[in-house]
């Protein structure tokens, strides 16, 4: 997620373009390389810019949105620290192994790489060991891909190098894309029905030229074509009734409006878990309980919105440890994080909500909040215990990490008002504190307490079903709300 909201004297001083040759090329055919390799966590990882060197190509690194992109010729990667996914064009790949930051470069997981670079390029990649090998590829013609779209079918045909074509619809109502130059790999089309509105894919080899046919369902359409790069494919978008999908998402930046960045990754973290109960109320109601069935109500709206792609960090009654869920958060690429809890304290008649973000505390009560949440890793093992240090030291933050700030504050606020407002229960406000599951979370990031389990009214209310999903939709309406504020923002931006 990308935030157009930083200082531009700022921004420019911490984006960093690294040439790694006179101009973004390819690599030769042929060539092999001797990879340097790191040791992360029993995997071996390559500094990004040593494979942009390999590949002929010019990385640039943003470091306050902590993403990297490496530019070749006809196609481009770009990555994100923490996440397990490249991005080529409008395609995501998995790399199963998170993006991290050593030694002042961004690295990848090597093994994958190959896998990888294959699909997006039109070169055979080979990894023996750590010598990676590429060789021109037999086919520039690799593949196929379809959606369907709010406002129709997208195919687009995958190609190493940008070629001339001509597409016709024929009096049988088939679309034939007739490649100039093209080899075709006719086994990666074998088989291929990416959607039910494809009937029938039938490929052809001549000797200047191959063909792509296509036949559809239903028959009466019409289309447009366009060659589109980063990588190179032909992309055709096909109109008519039965081939849009009015809940689709259009992805492609071609034909939408829609942010290059949309916040959809969203992060719902139940607290407490397993043999940690959470705070307990007077009769005896469990907070990991309550706050497991807000986050999945929650996680039920997100799902069926369509727009987002909602993870939980446990579905049902285990424990996990607190650093654990803030790394799956940035692992999954997360663009916010909202930790789900119900509060308490020794004064039986404290009630109501607070919304809190990750900063140093100033209050008393903001402490002993914290302190409650943290006391969790209590149950963790001593090893894992050591992770934290009782106090966590705010000048020595992370500076992406610290990006993030107002975003948190102002998601907080936005959703303490909303669940107010909807299921009538007092807000105490925002506040902060040092709580250890939202430290190191590259993200906005709350903590949510829903109300006070420790007095009887706010208990009641916790465990009522109708309350638990009025807070679920109060913390809907807030993701959506400020989704909207800030996608607005980068829109003006640009």
């Amino acid at each position: 997620m990308l935030y157009n909201i930083v200082v531009r004297a700022l921004v420019l001083s911490i984006i960093v373009i690294l040439p790694t040759s006179l101009f973004a090329g390819i690599p030769a055919d042929g060539k092999e390389m001797e990879m340097q390799t790191y040791q992360i966590e029993g995997e071996s990882y390559v500094k990004s810019c040593a494979l942009a060197e390999f590949l002929g190509g010019d990385e640039t690194i943003d470091f306050v949105n902590k993403k990297g992109r490496t530019d070749c010729d006809g196609f481009s990667l770009e990555y994100s620290l923490f996440s397990t996914f490249i991005k080529s064009g409008n395609e995501v790949y998995n790399i199963y192994r998170p993006v991290v930051f050593r030694d002042g470069a961004f690295m990848v997981p090597l093994r994958y790489m190959p896998s990888v670079l294959n699909q997006v390029s039109n070169f055979e990649f080979t990894l023996s060991g750590r010598k990676l090998e590429v060789k021109k590829s037999q086919f520039n013609v690799t593949g196929i891909n379809a959606s369907q779209k709010m406002n129709g079918l997208l195919i687009e045909i995958l190609a190493g190098d940008r070629l001339k074509y001509d597409a016709l619809k024929t009096d049988d109502n088939w679309l034939v894309v007739t490649i100039i130059d093209g080899k075709i790999d006719s086994a990666a089309f074998a088989g291929r029905i990416p959607v039910k509105s494809i009937y029938e894919i039938r490929t052809y080899q001549f000797v200047n030229s191959c063909q792509v046919s296509i036949r559809l369902r239903p028959k009466d359409f019409t289309f447009t074509s366009k060659v589109k790069e980063d990588p190179y494919r032909i992309q055709i978008l096909i109109r008519g009734d039965g081939f849009s999908d009015p809940a689709a998402i259009i992805e492609d930046n071609s034909y939408n409006e829609q942010s290059d960045n949309p916040i959809d990754v969203i992060i719902i973290d139940p607290g407490h878990g397993g043999q940690d109960n959470g705070a307990v109320g007077p009769s005896s109601a469990r907070e990991k309980d309550i706050v497991l069935k807000i986050a999945k109500h929650l996680f039920k709206l997100l799902r069926d919105d369509g727009r987002f792609k909602p993870v939980l960090t446990r579905q049902d009654d285990v424990f996990v440890p607190l650093s654990e869920r803030a790394e799956l958060a940035n692992s999954l690429g997360g663009d916010l994080l909202i930790s789900i809890h119900a509060n308490a304290a020794s004064n039986k008649k404290a009630s109501g909500i607070i919304a809190f973000f990750l900063a140093e505390a100033k209050t008393d009560q903001a402490r002993a909040t914290a302190s409650l949440e943290n006391s969790s890793i209590r149950f963790e093992n001593l090893e894992d215990q050591k992770k934290y240090n009782s106090d966590i030291d705010f000048t020595l933050r992370d500076m992406m990490q610290s990006e993030f700030l107002r975003e948190s504050a102002d998601l907080a606020d936005i959703i303490q008002s909303n669940m107010s407002a909807l299921t009538g229960l007092g807000s105490r406000g925002v506040d902060q504190a040092g709580f250890f599951v939202l430290d190191k979370a590259y993200m906005p990031a709350i903590l949510l307490e829903t109300g006070f389990i420790s007095n009887k009214t706010d208990e009641k209310r916790l465990k009522d079903d109708s309350f638990q999903k009025k807070t679920a939709k109060a913390i809907y309406d807030s993701i959506i709300g400020f989704r909207e504020k800030y996608e607005r923002q980068q829109r003006t931006s640009q």
